[in-house]
């Protein structure tokens, strides 16, 4: 029997607190909440936020860390009927200012201590601080504001190709369809979810509002990057049930820490191509559990299509996307908007329940992307720019990016939106990102740069600019310096030879090859095995060797099992060398070894290498090899 529900999260919320008011709804470190308790919280901040002006289809920001009372202000926010707008907090200043004045974000959720590090955001919006406002319950119910499927719920952001964020609008009914009898996956009252993702991704819509719109539990863990251990002990302490990893993360998880995933009842990964080998352990690991491979953009909320893994799973051939997510359109097209045959390739356009409204204040973008449905013109569906081909059994398979857009660690990434940010506010002729493949389907971004006349541009002043004005994930791992992109037949850029080029110059050569203690030793080859690098110099940066957060996951989660309990994942952010990392660990004072001329004399042969390739990729297509 299938049950009808409302087509909005209050009310979908309001049916889970009638038929589940008793059981736990979320529990962190130092808080849990049954379901009638977080009913009256959220009731007693929907007031407050009624009182601060916040109405029907307000936008607010909501800037905070991973907490509880960061999923009570979503919720608050749309019992008031107002639009939620998560906001990361470890962005840089200088976006979060351009989002909340471009976008007219009127209102602001916030704490003192998260405050303090964009003052000026007072300015441009009302805030309501909660360190000042009380949530505690006050007796009466929130006043009641009629929402529908079609209003909007909240906005996440993703990379634009102009350099500024866009903010796709998603509504009450597309969020109801992730979590409600979608097809995919049984929820129900007696699962746990971890919510592990980053806040301003929307994984976070699924971990969220499948546990709280179906009388489960949600477990919020500490702020800030977990750690593989972490997860796992947070599976194996709060027994979870339900988790939802990112695919590099899920690849990590995997290869260093697979026996607590085998309690699961459900694993879902996605957000970049699948890795058949990880697959295939996952379905082995899983006692009675499913791994559910996921695949769609933000625009369609979430989850398009999902393919479950059997355990016999080959590993010589990709992982299918899957079917489609009940309530979902699809529609494989060719360049005339032509149903392809099945088996042919073409591009994927999606619909349906979960489709986006489109892009805040961005009328002539969503005009661009969501389009009127060739077969049924009252409809819309999103042009994803993916290719992809319907096999026999229905089933879908990815083949790959019409365009410039990448995944990384789970983000979708315009390489133009790093380009662009990048050019007003350094010396450059031109720019170029490109994604670097790395082991184990990992990927990092690598910034090609033809530097002004007589000019330089050193690693520590792209990474100071690059991290004063993008998010972590829009970061650049590594800078190259070059004098000219190689160009296609067409004229345009060669992205794929910059790539090509791009894995060739990984391969480093040390300043100093001897480690002077075996400690020193070890972290060198877990650094390595990280890194994918045959050479580890002790004075050599983490990040300027083209390290990332999620391959830092992996180098702790490696460190652990040589020294267990020295490091905190801060650590290896804050010590970026392995001089430093064992400065750490033997109690020494050490400070950076390597000098900006060091640096600077590195790029400089680096710049005469990439010189040498790029004639050497001509040569190659000259002679067709």
């Amino acid at each position: 029997m299938v049950r009808s529900y409302p087509d909005n999260v209050p009310d979908c919320f309001r049916l889970a607190v009638a038929e589940y008011s008793d059981r736990f709804a979320i529990r962190s470190a130092t808080e849990r909440f049954t379901y009638l308790e977080l009913d009256a919280r959220t009731d007693a901040l929907c007031e407050r936020l009624h009182a601060a002006g916040i109405g029907k289809g307000a936008l607010v920001g909501i800037l905070l860390d991973r907490a509880v009372a960061t999923v009570t202000s979503f919720l608050a926010v749309l019992k008031a009927g107002g639009v939620f707008v998560p906001l990361d907090p470890n962005s840089p200043p200088s976006e979060l200012l351009q989002i909340a004045d471009r976008h007219q974000l009127s209102y602001l959720i916030s704490d003192s201590v998260t405050l303090r590090r964009v003052p000026e955001l007072a300015s441009i919006a009302t805030v309501v601080n909660l360190d000042v406002v009380a949530t505690a319950p006050q007796g009466a119910p929130a006043q009641t504001v009629t929402v529908t499927g079609a209003d909007p719920a909240c906005v996440m952001f993703t990379s634009g190709s102009t350099g500024q964020p866009k903010g796709v609008v998603i509504p009450h009914a597309a969020i109801v369809r992730l979590v409600k009898d979608p097809g995919y996956m049984e929820f129900s009252p007696d699962q746990i979810f971890l919510q592990a993702s980053p806040l301003a991704f929307d994984a976070s819509i699924f971990e969220i509002w499948g546990a709280l719109l179906n009388g489960a539990e949600l477990v919020i863990p500490s702020a800030g990057l977990l750690s593989l251990d972490t997860i796992a002990a947070a599976i194996e302490e709060q027994a979870v049930t339900t988790l939802f990893l990112t695919s590099g993360l899920f690849n990590l998880m995997i290869d260093q820490r697979p026996e607590p995933l085998r309690k699961l009842r459900y694993l879902v990964s996605g957000g970049d191509v699948m890795s058949p080998t990880h697959v295939a352990k996952a379905a082995q690991v899983l006692d009675s559990g499913r791994f559910i491979s996921v695949y769609g953009p933000t625009e369609n909320t979430t989850f398009t299509t999902c393919y479950t893994a059997p355990p016999e799973l080959p590993v010589d051939q990709p992982v299918p996307i899957g079917l489609p997510v009940a309530g979902t359109v699809m529609r494989i097209l060719d360049a005339d908007m032509r149903a392809v045959p099945e088996g042919t390739p073409g591009e994927l356009y999606v619909g349906g329940i979960g489709l986006a409204l489109g892009y805040l204040n961005a009328p002539d973008l969503t005009e661009g992307r969501f389009i009127a449905d060739p077969e049924d013109p009252a409809q819309r569906l999103y042009r994803t720019g993916d290719l992809v081909r319907r096999d026999e059994t229905g089933m879908l398979h990815f083949l790959g990016r019409m365009d410039n857009q990448i995944k990384v660690n789970g983000f979708r990434i315009e390489p133009e939106h790093v380009e662009a940010v990048l050019r007003r506010h350094l010396s450059l002729t031109d720019i170029a990102v490109v994604a670097c493949a790395l082991s184990g389907h990992a990927k990092h971004l690598v910034a090609f740069v033809i530097p002004l006349r007589d000019a330089s541009i050193s690693e520590a002043a792209f990474r100071a600019t690059s991290t004063q004005h993008l998010p972590p994930h829009l970061i650049p791992a590594r800078l190259e310096i070059i004098d000219e992109f190689p160009l296609t037949k067409t004229g345009k850029i060669d992205r794929l030879t910059l790539s090509r080029l791009a894995a060739q110059t990984r391969e480093q050569k040390p300043a100093n090859g001897n480690f002077s203690t075996p400690e020193e030793a070890i972290l060198a080859d877990v650094w390595r095995r990280q890194l994918s690098l045959d050479t580890i110099d002790v004075d050599q940066n983490f990040f300027d060797l083209g390290g990332t957060s999620l391959q830092l996951l992996g180098v702790h989660a490696e460190l652990e099992q040589f020294f267990p309990g020295k490091f905190a994942i801060r650590d290896l952010f804050d010590l970026p060398t392995i001089r430093l990392l064992h400065g750490r660990l033997v109690g020494a004072q050490t400070i950076e070894a390597t000098s900006q001329a060091a640096t600077q004399g590195a790029l400089q042969r680096r710049a005469n290498q990439n010189r040498a390739a790029i004639s050497a990729f001509r040569a190659n297509l000259t002679t067709g090899n």
